[in-house]
């Protein structure tokens, strides 16, 4: 073996130790061994340099699980402020950002929410990460996430997707101009890398992400296969057909998924229903149908409106079946769901039970655990921090640097 070989093979059980601490908080040497198939010997070099550079800490904790008088293992764990890292989102709603320590703490948040010149976008999003360099000291961060609407293509450094308004981003152009690296993925891919890293307690090794908003997108993630996706649309479970004589999507399809129940959907059916018919709740609600929001729809919903309540009802009975037509496909043990919408308890029941429904001809599905999460508009931006955490500090394989 190479010089070079030994080199790139030490890196890697390097990244693999890491990457346990993330998913194993408190633990030993012998433990990590053991599920890691690494050597004991080649546990102790990685550890053993990992103290030297303060990435790792003893805790002074002891553990002997031997039944005789065997040699106690000493309890090693990150130590999470380290370094920061800082992640950022860029979607329809604005410009999210967020500094976290190692395992995700939110220390610093930042926002642009008002509707800026998409042409400004690399300007307005170095801004935003020089807002929150100088809240922490530059020696700290290591490095940046960014989570994009779309996809990210590695070759042009820009982002694919229907949506021209993301044509102008350009990861080069923002990088230029900091010292620390950089790193880009799809949003949802990021909030799905979040809870693997920062939220281990609860987090299986495979879940679905699923994320209903402007539009739709499902990350099927596995722990074994990250950043290992040729194919930029899979996962685009918004642009599934569910009705081939449905309204025309903007991806040319009709009848997609999205056009039932998707944010931007549901608001310009209100909008057009405000517009054009005299018997909607709506107007009582709104005086102008610019000034319609998911809120005005939820009331208008609790009101009875009967074309809203008509939609939304069919979108959620639609969604439930594409999600639990996805376990058919995709084994998980966990089903996680992040929309605004299905804060709203009345939606969240309905669809949960729905899916649940549906799963239940299928016996190893019957106890998925479906969790709607609470919303939170930073989500994305943590995300890109988990992000930042997985390729800039553990160096998972899977994933470019720039």
């Amino acid at each position: 073996m190479t010089k070079k070989s030994i080199t790139e093979v030490f890196s890697k059980n390097r990244s693999t130790v890491i990457q346990h601490l993330y998913r194993h908080p408190k633990t030993s040497r012998i433990e990590i061994s053991k599920l890691t198939g690494l050597t004991p010997a080649t546990i102790t070099k990685i550890t053993g340099e990992l103290i030297d550079e303060n990435i790792i800490i003893e805790t002074g904790d002891e553990v002997n699980k031997n039944t005789g008088s065997g040699r106690k293992q000493k309890i090693i764990k990150l130590n999470e402020n380290k370094a920061v890292v800082i992640g950022v989102e860029v979607n329809v709603k604005g410009i999210f950002a967020v500094a976290t320590n190692l395992i995700g703490k939110v220390l610093v948040e930042e926002r642009i929410t008002y509707s800026y010149d998409k042409r400004n976008i690399n300007i307005e999003i170095t801004n935003l990460i020089e807002k929150i360099v100088s809240k922490i000291k530059k020696n700290e961060i290591w490095g940046v996430g960014i989570a994009v609407p779309g996809h990210y293509d590695t070759k042009n450094n820009s982002i694919i997707s229907n949506n021209q308004s993301w044509a102008y981003f350009n990861l080069l152009e923002i990088s230029n101009r900091f010292k620390f690296p950089f790193i880009a993925e799809n949003n949802i891919k990021c909030m799905a890398i979040g809870e693997y890293l920062f939220n281990v307690q609860s987090t299986p090794e495979n879940f679905l992400f699923f994320h209903i908003g402007a539009g739709m997108f499902c990350s099927f993630f596995q722990s074994k296969s990250l950043g290992f996706n040729s194919n930029y649309y899979l996962g685009e479970i918004g642009h599934t057909v569910v009705d081939i004589n449905g309204p025309k999507c903007e991806c040319g399809k009709q009848g997609c998924l999205q056009t039932y129940i998707s944010d931007s959907w549901l608001l310009k059916r209100a909008r057009f229903l405000f517009d054009y018919s005299q018997n909607t709740t709506l107007k009582s609600l709104v005086n102008q149908s610019k000034n319609i929001d998911l809120t005005t729809i939820i009331h208008a919903y609790e009101l009875g409106d009967i074309y809203i309540n008509n939609q939304i009802d069919l979108g959620l009975k639609l969604l439930a079946t594409s999600i639990a037509n996805s376990l058919i496909f995709q084994d998980a043990h966990k089903i996680y769901i992040n929309s605004e919408l299905l804060n709203y308890n009345s939606f969240r029941t309905q669809l949960v039970n729905s899916v649940k429904k549906q799963l239940s001809f299928i016996p190893t599905q019957e106890n998925t655990f479906i969790e709607v999460l609470n919303y939170n508009i930073y989500r994305g931006a943590k995300g890109a921090s988990s992000l930042a955490v997985l390729g800039i500090f553990i160096r998972h394989t899977g994933y470019s640097i720039y």
